[in-house]
């Protein structure tokens, strides 16, 4: 049975604080979805009269839900798009993300954990440099590259290229879990006959099974809230981020908020309950390939 953490007495006042602000956050986030997932079921008349009226629930109704996903909310009448477009859009941008995210980052941080070579200690340190300076002054130069000289704007192969880096957070996650791992397992495997891939893919790769699990449920939760994305470089594309904003628009004007209130609690929806089941995962993942030395 694990131990008890023991804690001086004076310490004591400022962890009741502490205790009781982490409280009000989260009583706060809680609040806010359920304002936001109860009044999805609202008539517009009803939310336009009181929006914290949400307890009343002889006023619900699904007609909202119905709207969502029968309301185009972009393209022309000859191709129209609705929420379940962008749904579909967004999951083709998912599976991307995660597939790059870990496979690429996998490559280079086991070459960096395990190889010695010249300029290691640079790239670890231009990595951590990069994830810790903005990456907002670069758009301009990245927008004008997609846009006029690699045409792949509204283009799934433009989110490839972009999403195909080998060096960023997750390269940090792999090249500290597989440093931690012994070489020993793989000098056995040279003996045998491997190849440095084979020893790669069959002894290191599948011991970072929770940390590919930790990296492939944040990428998703990353790439199904990503707006600026699609935004950007997806316009004609949008995903159910961008779709959900344009909903927005469009029933403002309406005077239909309720409307987009769903798409707004299906989107928080999804995302609560894939963090809710791994959510144990990625904090045992994130410790154990945490930044060392």
């Amino acid at each position: 049975m694990k131990k008890l953490r023991k804690y001086a007495p004076q310490d004591l006042p400022g962890r009741i604080v502490l205790f009781i602000l982490m409280w009000l956050v989260a009583l706060t986030y809680i609040f806010m979805y359920v304002w936001l997932l109860f009044n999805s079921f609202r008539k517009s008349a009803d939310f336009n009269i009181n929006t914290f009226d949400i307890f009343n629930f002889k006023q619900f109704t699904g007609e909202n839900w119905k709207h969502l996903f029968t309301t185009q909310i972009a393209g022309t009448a000859r191709n129209p798009v609705y929420i379940y477009d962008t749904v579909v859009n967004t999951f083709v941008i998912v599976a991307i993300q995660i597939l790059l995210a870990i496979t690429i980052p996998a490559l280079t941080g086991y070459v960096v954990a395990k190889y010695r070579f010249k300029g290691k200690k640079f790239i670890l340190n231009t990595s951590i440099f990069a994830i810790i300076v903005p990456t907002v002054g670069n758009l301009a130069t990245t927008y004008k590259l997609m846009q006029d000289t690699l045409h792949l704007t509204n283009s799934f192969l433009g989110i490839i290229v972009m999403g195909a880096g080998g060096f960023g957070f997750g390269f940090l996650l792999f090249r500290n879990f597989f440093a931690a791992i012994p070489w020993d397992y793989a000098e056995s495997a040279f003996l045998d006959g491997a190849s440095d891939l084979q020893v790669f893919l069959r002894i290191f790769y599948p011991q970072a099974l929770p940390l590919l699990v930790t990296i492939a449920i944040t990428t998703f939760i990353g790439a199904w809230n990503d707006y600026m994305t699609a935004y950007i470089y997806l316009p004609e594309r949008p995903t159910i981020a961008l779709g959900v904003y344009q909903m927005f628009s469009k029933m403002e004007n309406q005077l239909r908020i309720p409307v987009a209130l769903a798409g707004m609690a299906f989107m928080a929806t999804i995302s609560l309950v894939v963090y809710a089941c791994f959510n144990k995962v990625i904090m045992n993942s994130v410790s154990a390939g945490g930044l060392k030395g």
